[in-house]
């Protein structure tokens, strides 16, 4: 088979010269050819798609194998969800009768909101009339006070008269028994008489005298007698009716008596109560907590309370004079002093509170201000010590002067340590409050701090001297 080399300018040209110069046979090589690739390419195709069919159908199975596994899964979770359903069914309800509950307490709540704003306004209300009540009771307090003094001097004339009456009818009384003596004595002359008559007629019964003068005489001598006894019971009579007045008058004196001492008993109970609201008002103005009816007083007696006070006085006596006033002011009823430095010591001596009530009271509290004045101040501060003699005894109040914080006798300087000690004894007795009073420098850092602590813990006042 011969084939020409087409060599046309034109493509098209040449190969329409290059089928026309080939024959039939090239024609069908070239046809079989293409039917083969084709053929090929759709064998390739088809087994690619096989390929793929089967890896999709593998696909599928996994697919199918994992949506039977979500599915079981599902099922199981569905079971659940039924179960926790079934739960939460029972919780809501739960919650909803705790939400009613709720509710409930909500408008209760709004309920005691209003009767505490309502009783609110009427605690305002009762503030404004009582500070009203307050000013009209300080005028009153002096129209008694006025009235106090009227009422003491007329006691004092009461008491006078009183005396005066009493010594009269002590009188009225002597001359009573003066009386009642005399009428013994004319009883018995009147006794004496008649048996002087009876002895006569017996005796004129013998003598055989004359019975006609005999009887004349005797009736003569009874007349005088009965005359006599007459006499004489008419003056007792008198005198007993002195007396009825005088035991009259006794009596109208005993029940004036009565009303005056009942009427002082009154006027003393109102004093009492005024002097105790005026010991209230006097510890609310010097800034001191608790009831201040069993009290401790502990003193700072180191030496450094020689120094100077802000008074230009020494410490000391500035401690001595705080005490003394308030003792004397703010009705404390019995009370335990206790100094402390290197040692400590209490009076009274006994182990005992003093009591401070009444004359006695007031003869007590000078004599333990008079021992308190002997002590002369020295050594350091064993302010622990005198904490734990303090809660020996049965007090509701304990007041602390010092000027400085606790120290060791070795530096004299303070120790936290001690201070912690302290405050530990404070906590285990946390309901009697410690009022503290600074002396000198107590706006020194260790000790202002210790003091202040001190009151805190226990619910106590600092105050600075």
């Amino acid at each position: 088979m011969h084939l020409e080399r087409v060599t046309s300018r034109s493509s098209e040209a040449g190969l329409a010269g290059w089928i026309a110069s080939n024959d039939v046979t090239l024609f069908t090589m070239v046809l079989v050819m293409v039917i083969a690739i084709f053929l090929h390419s759709k064998l390739n195709k088809g087994a690619a798609e096989q390929n793929a069919l089967a890896n999709q159908n593998t696909a599928i199975s996994a697919t199918l194998a994992a949506t039977a596994r979500e599915l079981e899964s599902a099922r199981q979770l569905l079971a659940e969800s039924k179960d926790r359903l079934t739960l939460t069914q029972a919780e809501r309800d739960q919650l909803q009768a705790k939400l009613v509950e709720k509710l409930t307490a909500l408008a209760e709540l709004n309920a005691k909101l209003d009767a505490l704003v309502a009783e609110k306004s009427e605690l305002s209300r009762q503030q404004k009339t009582l500070l009203a009540q307050k000013e009209a009771l300080a005028k009153e307090k002096l129209a008694i006070e006025g009235a106090r003094d009227t009422a003491s001097a007329t006691n004092v004339s009461l008491q006078s008269e009183l005396e005066s009456l009493t010594a009269k009818l002590a009188e009225k009384i002597a001359a009573l028994e003066e009386v009642e003596a005399q009428r013994d004595r004319l009883t018995k002359q009147a006794t004496e008489l008649t048996t002087l008559v009876t002895a006569l007629k017996t005796r004129l019964e013998e003598m055989n005298v004359d019975v006609s003068a005999a009887k004349q005489l005797a009736d003569k001598t009874a007349e005088d007698l009965r005359a006599q006894a007459a006499a004489a019971d008419k003056k007792a009579e008198d005198y007993l009716a002195d007396l009825k007045r005088a035991t009259e008058m006794l009596a109208t004196l005993k029940l004036e008596k009565q009303q005056l001492q009942t009427e002082l008993t009154a006027a003393e109970r109102k004093r009492q109560a005024e002097l105790l609201a005026e010991a209230e008002n006097n510890r609310a103005l010097v800034g001191l907590r608790g009831p201040m009816r069993k009290v401790a007083i502990l003193f700072d007696a180191s030496g450094s309370m020689r120094q100077e006070g802000a008074g230009g006085s020494d410490r000391w006596s500035e401690a001595q004079e705080i005490t003394a006033t308030w003792l004397k002011h703010l009705n404390v009823q019995e009370c335990v002093l206790i100094v402390y430095s290197t040692d400590v010591r209490t009076f009274p001596q006994d182990g005992k509170l003093a009591s401070l009530m009444g004359e006695q009271g007031a003869l007590m509290r000078d004599l333990l201000l008079q021992q308190l004045s002997t002590v002369s101040p020295g050594g350091w501060t064993d302010t622990h010590a005198a904490f734990q003699k303090a809660y020996e005894y049965d007090v509701d109040t304990i007041l602390l002067l010092s000027d400085g914080a606790p120290s060791k006798v070795a530096s004299g300087v303070y120790q936290d340590e001690l201070a912690q000690q302290i405050y530990q004894l404070c906590r285990q007795h946390a309901g009697i409050p410690v009022n503290t009073i600074g002396l000198g420098n107590y706006f020194d850092k260790d000790m202002s701090n210790f003091l202040r602590t001190v009151a805190s813990l226990t619910g106590g006042a600092f105050r600075g001297e």
